[in-house]
């Protein structure tokens, strides 16, 4: 019971503090924004290199040896 009292004071204290300062809540998302754009882009480009490299295509001498 204590966590869900906690969490309550905790979501309306911060409404209150997004309501009260409004413009710099504003202006932490203008810079927040483009940089976990940029982090979203760097794993999506990870994940899409590391799934080409899984996916290697077969060598002419794995198939001389009968492997692949």
């Amino acid at each position: 019971m204590p966590v869900v009292i906690f969490g309550l004071v905790a979501i309306s204290l911060g409404l209150w503090a997004m309501a009260a300062w409004w413009w710099s809540v504003t202006e932490l998302m203008r810079g927040l924004v483009p940089i976990i754009l940029v982090i979203l882009g760097i794993v999506a480009v990870a994940a899409g290199l590391s799934k080409v490299r899984e996916d290697k295509p077969v060598d002419d001498e794995d198939l001389l040896n009968g492997e692949g």
